[in-house]
């Protein structure tokens, strides 16, 4: 799972209220001995604060702290108009965030803890409204998960409350490291609107995301996590099985891989998962058929690279019109990672992708892209640089005024991990 990406780090910082507290609890016959155990007294004081610091979360439970703040300048050309926007955010599911985590040993095999993880959603012009009317979006924080678990090393995890569910973004496998710049998943002008291609060019009310669809996204057409109970087995000879069940009548499971053979690493996973309710989460579907596969493959010498994906997504009964919708998806791309500098590796990339019927059958966009990555390992940082370009055509219907509608796009963006 992307949230995979996050790196931790220890907060080791002394609380001035408490310290502040605990002085003022001494005697003041206390304060004023300065005899031989006041240091054996102090260094004990120091001890109880540090040991209850957000460093260790509590004399049992630990708390770590950690995120990223991922921000951009994008810009975009869509044939007629074309502007830049600075992007607070670059999409919902690698936003900014900050996580609160810990964990606690039960006895040699079994543990439990926790994680709560807040996303901040700033101006985003990947998913979150902006379009060419409007370069700004609100803020808001959300509560990306907020779960607890318990931990056999032998049996397994089980997991309980608002998290990625087995299948969440389980098609994106990627060695090379480069998916804040690039993945299967378009959000990248989602939101964008099309244009009238019977001569007038004027906006309509249909984006870019409708014109997508669902692939390649999640069940829920949005990759946001669910309130579910899931279960992942210890990981044996590489496989790991996952299944999860919640959100009124959503269940799924999936398999993973990693494991290297000479000189290529390789890491392959595949998922299905069926929602059969009324929820809102899924759009005004009642019933619902996700199957998603991906997989990646590196050779760590020369640090070529190959990821690769394809999803399904039948959604019946759909509640606007009370038909049904079946797109699918693939997505390719490649490249070469290597250190050519002493800041840290730097990876460049090509992609291509296909998303079918998402306006009915037979449309499809295609989506072209290339892609420059820089690692700067000193500051826990990621550069990068991309551009990519989405075609619309096979629009049928009504919606045949809308072949031909074109969306160059360039960003500029960043991430840094705490």
């Amino acid at each position: 799972m992307i949230g995979g990406l996050i790196k931790s780090n220890r907060i080791a910082a002394l609380a001035g209220a408490g310290f502040i507290a605990s002085a003022m609890a001494v005697s003041p016959a206390q304060a004023a001995d300065l005899g031989g155990d006041c240091c054996a007294d102090l260094e004990e004081r120091v001890a109880t604060l540090e040991a209850t610091t957000a460093r260790k979360g509590n004399r049992k439970v630990s708390l770590t702290i950690s995120g990223w703040v991922n921000s951009g300048l994008y810009i975009w050309d869509d044939g007629v108009a074309s502007d830049a926007y600075v992007a607070s955010d670059n999409g919902t599911t690698l936003g900014s965030r900050f996580t609160f985590a810990g964990a606690a040993k039960i006895n040699s095999d079994w543990s439990a803890g926790y994680n709560i993880t807040i996303e901040a959603q700033q101006d985003d012009v990947f998913l979150q409204g902006t379009n060419q009317n409007q370069d700004d979006s609100g803020t808001n924080l959300s509560v990306l998960y907020s779960y607890m678990y318990v931990k056999s090393e032998t049996y397994g995890t089980l997991s309980l409350g608002k998290q990625s569910q087995a299948t969440d973004n389980i098609s994106i496998v990627d060695l090379s490291g480069t998916l804040f710049s690039g993945n299967n998943i378009v959000f990248e002008g989602n939101t964008f609107l099309l244009r009238n291609g019977n001569g007038n060019g004027a906006l309509t009310t249909t984006t870019w995301g409708t014109a997508l669809g669902c692939s390649g996204i999640g069940q829920d057409c949005h990759g946001v996590p669910f309130n579910v109970v899931k279960y992942e087995t210890p990981t044996i000879a590489g496989f790991t099985v996952s299944a999860s069940w919640g959100e009124d009548d959503f269940w799924d499971v999936a398999a993973k891989y990693a494991g290297q053979f000479g000189d290529f690493k390789v890491a392959a996973a595949i998922g299905y998962s069926e929602f059969d309710g009324t929820d809102a989460k899924v759009g005004g579907f009642s019933e619902n058929q996700l199957f998603e596969v991906g997989g990646s493959i590196m050779h760590v010498p020369t640090g070529i690279f190959v990821s690769s994906s394809y999803t399904d997504f039948e959604l019946v009964n759909f509640a606007a019109t009370g038909g049904s919708v079946d797109t699918d998806s693939w997505y390719i791309k490649a490249g070469v990672k290597q250190r050519w500098n002493s800041l840290g590796d730097t990876a460049i990339y090509g992609e291509y992708g296909q998303y079918n019927d998402g306006l009915n059958s037979g449309s499809e966009v295609e989506r072209i892209g290339v892609g420059l990555h820089q690692w700067i390992d000193a500051a826990s940082m990621q550069l990068y640089a991309k551009w990519d370009h989405l075609e619309l055509e096979g629009a049928s219907g009504a919606n045949a005024v809308l072949n031909g509608n074109e969306l160059d796009q360039f960003t500029l963006g960043g991430v840094i991990f705490f």
